[in-house]
């Protein structure tokens, strides 16, 4: 009598697995913009059956990470247009100030956490400046987006909500759409260093409006950077 809900959870959990497994196929540049996906060339690349691909698809179509035509099929999202990448940071500068203050309930842990994350993007920004992503810095590219968003996720991890968490853990795959959307890829690298800096000080010195509306700054700065960098075509 049991059989069927196991197999709903099996097939639940497979989903999943291919869902992420694709989400990390797009974050490493192997599925670029506009790629043209095939449910059975997945299916066998990842080893499962076309049923749990095409779930995922729908999936990530809801997300906005995929499209789908009529007649064409799925493919990768497009770059974002300006207005997306303005409500991407929108988004963030609802979410990520008033998790900040739920995070302050352990202010104590969250300074020495959110001081190791900053020190792996430092780190990585060092190995990245100054370049352009391409096949041979690729992994230099995604160790900064990685330290880049540990920085951030840190704070969400410590707000103890399993629902902020849950929707912050959709920005990653986002965040490296607004990457590749933007011409000046990751050359502001050491502006974002600074500006976490700026958060972490405020951070360590119990000081949470500060701290908030450094995190507030920083993502309106990148916001501003993203959007000025689509409109010039000199950048």
């Amino acid at each position: 009598m049991a059989q069927p809900k196991v197999r709903t959870l099996q097939r639940k959990v497979l989903r999943d697995t291919v869902y992420e497994s694709l989400v990390s196929m797009l974050m490493s540049g192997s599925l670029a913009p506009e790629t043209p996906l095939s449910i059975d060339g997945l299916a066998a690349e990842l080893g499962v059956s076309p049923t749990p691909v095409r779930e995922a698809l729908v999936h990530m179509e809801r997300t906005g990470l995929v499209t789908r035509a009529p007649l064409r099929g799925y493919r990768v999202a497009p770059p974002l247009t300006p207005d997306q990448i303005g409500q991407l940071c929108d988004t963030r500068l609802i979410l990520e100030p008033g998790a900040l203050i739920l995070a302050f309930k352990r202010v104590d842990e969250l300074g020495p956490a959110l001081a190791k994350a900053h020190t792996k993007h430092e780190k990585s920004a060092k190995a990245v400046a100054g370049i352009v992503p391409d096949k041979t810095t690729m992994n230099a590219y995604r160790d900064y987006m990685d330290a880049d968003w540990a920085f951030h996720n840190t704070i969400f991890r410590f707000t103890d909500n399993v629902y902020l968490q849950n929707t912050a853990d959709q920005l990653p795959a986002h965040l490296h759409r607004l990457r590749q959307s933007v011409r000046r890829g990751i050359n502001d690298s050491e502006l974002a260093v600074s500006e976490h800096a700026a958060v972490l000080a405020a951070v360590e010195a119990h000081d949470l409006e500060t701290a908030r509306q450094a995190l507030y700054d920083h993502i309106s700065n990148v916001k501003d950077r993203s959007l000025r960098d689509e409109s010039d075509p000199a950048a």
